[in-house]
């Protein structure tokens, strides 16, 4: 989709409508928990790199977010898009 904004005010309309229309998303509960679930798996890696028993805590949180995501889909219990 391609917007012709010629002036600061529509750029900034645009922007609110993007905005009004995408908040929902950024404020769900499944978008949290995908960031957390990034953030473990990369202190998995930073505590196995340093040779710390805490990886295995995380890793097991990524990989029991995936499983349990795919068990609800599964179900249908959810239904975003996304695992």
């Amino acid at each position: 989709m391609r917007h012709e904004i010629k002036t600061l005010k529509e750029a900034g309309a645009l922007t609110l409508r993007v905005w009004r229309e995408s908040i929902h998303f950024f404020l769900s509960i499944e978008l949290w928990l995908m960031v957390l679930v990034a953030a473990a798996t990369v202190a998995g890696v930073w505590f196995a790199a340093l040779g710390d028993l805490r990886s295995l805590l995380a890793f097991g949180f990524a990989i029991g977010y995936v499983v349990t995501r795919t068990i609800l889909h599964v179900k249908r219990v959810l239904t975003w898009p996304f695992i």
